[in-house]
């Protein structure tokens, strides 16, 4: 679990990028060495939209990415099913849309963030580049 903890260290800060008409916010702070705290979410014209609070957990020796968005009746989990020194997948194939986010940090102050699901043979992805701010 060391790994994963200096992996995970490598999210923390304040991230954003453009997307779409808005520009797309990611904050991960370190509340102990089993838990991230995050928060994410648009801005446009001025005003957050779809605001999210977000946890990485470490538990039972699995790592989860927990997603508490408005729109579903309670926090998703997502299982971490892989990682290397640079990117971290997390999976939830039973959920609507993510079933699947890949952060990859291989560019040095840089977060690619891909979300995806797969509905009757089709992939939907969304990509978000995103800059370190702090």
């Amino acid at each position: 679990m060391a790994e994963i903890i200096i992996i995970l260290a490598k999210l923390l800060g304040v991230w954003e990028g453009i997307q779409g008409s808005g520009i797309y916010h990611e904050e991960w702070r370190r509340l102990s060495n089993n838990l991230l705290e995050g928060r994410a979410y648009m801005v446009k014209k001025g005003e957050i939209i779809n605001p999210e609070n977000l946890k990485i957990v470490i538990e039972d020796d699995e790592v989860y990415y927990v997603a508490d968005v408005s729109h579903n009746e309670a926090p998703v989990r997502f299982r971490m099913t892989s990682f290397s020194e640079t990117i971290l997948v997390f999976e939830n194939p039973s959920h609507d849309f993510p079933q699947k986010i890949t952060y990859d940090l291989a560019e040095e102050g840089w977060l690619k963030a891909v979300i995806e699901a797969e509905r009757e043979g089709k992939i939907r992805k969304v990509e978000f580049r995103l800059k370190k701010t702090d």
